[in-house]
């Protein structure tokens, strides 16, 4: 006599449905880390390219140049700004996957409640048998005697 959880497939798929997400959250959160990482590397060059643009400026260059420089910088700020959303967007799919996972887990955790408690009632259920079955022994064994 083994203990069956009756709702065995039920969990099994709640946590399948549980790794799935996770999977999809590690790439959520990878996509968002690019993201970031780019717009971080084009205000970093934007920033060296500025100050780079300031020392040539006390320098006394070239007009082209500095024009060059600054057409350069607009277009660093404008891709800098078209980014912006995609990360905006990347941030918040991320957040509703880990809205959905955490959702995933309160699931799966409802089963795992229910089969422990399942199992407890299982093995109270058990033991009161082994007892009645002790019992019964106790009592054919006195009478025999």
């Amino acid at each position: 006599m083994s203990f069956q959880f009756s709702m065995e497939k039920v969990l099994s798929v709640k946590q399948k449905e549980k790794e799935s997400i996770e999977l999809e959250l590690g790439e959520a959160v990878q996509a968002f880390e690019s993201i970031a990482e780019e717009i971080y590397s084009l205000l970093k060059r934007k920033e060296d390219i500025e100050n780079l643009s300031n020392q040539q400026f006390q320098q006394r260059i070239v007009v082209n140049d500095l024009q060059n420089t600054q057409r350069f910088l607009l277009s660093m700020s404008n891709k800098i700004k078209e980014m912006q959303p995609v990360l905006q967007r990347a941030r918040e799919r991320m957040q509703v996957i880990q809205q959905k996972l955490l959702q995933q887990t309160i699931e799966v955790k409802k089963y795992e409640k229910l089969k422990e408690k399942q199992f407890s009632a299982y093995e109270m259920e058990l033991t009161l048998y082994e007892n009645k079955q002790n019992d019964e022994f106790s009592v054919l064994r006195y009478a025999k005697s």
